[in-house]
């Protein structure tokens, strides 16, 4: 049983992946020119000064940014237990979001956003914390056994 939810989970995170790039890079056409935004926040203070449509759209966006990664801290700790460490997931994470970000700017598919990479690794860092409370339930109702001397 334990093999087969391992494999669903493996076969769950390869689909992540492939929908993450699907999304970030190969959905997108070459349209930006070496577009960059490297003010963290920016797209904030656009919503907040755009008008109510547009400002959907930017938290919209923001939104999206942060749930895109929630998968990866979840899923990656429990495929690769030993990972399972945050000073090992979420600088992972951050190369993720970090090579997305510049595969969007070199291949013109999207804007280099150091805010992008913000939500992302905020996104993983919800993610793992999830993992790590989720691995904990099991554990809340289960009797504590003394050992008597």
């Amino acid at each position: 049983m334990r093999r087969i939810v391992r494999l669903m989970l493996a076969v769950a995170f390869i689909l992540y992946v492939f929908v993450v790039l699907h999304e970030t890079l190969l959905s997108r056409p070459p349209i930006f020119d070496g577009a960059y935004e490297l003010y963290p926040f920016a797209s904030y203070r656009r919503a907040m000064r755009a008008p109510s449509h547009l400002a959907r759209i930017e938290v919209r966006n923001l939104f999206l940014n942060v749930v895109m990664f929630v998968p990866f801290g979840v899923m990656l700790p429990a495929l690769f237990p030993r990972l399972a460490k945050f000073y090992i997931i979420l600088p992972l994470a951050l190369t993720a979001t970090v090579a997305i970000e510049v595969a969007q700017f070199l291949t013109h598919r999207g804007v280099f956003a150091t805010e992008d990479i913000l939500h992302n690794f905020a996104g993983a860092a919800i993610g793992f914390a999830l993992y790590k409370v989720a691995k904990e339930v099991p554990n809340v109702n289960r009797p504590k056994i003394s050992k008597r001397p």
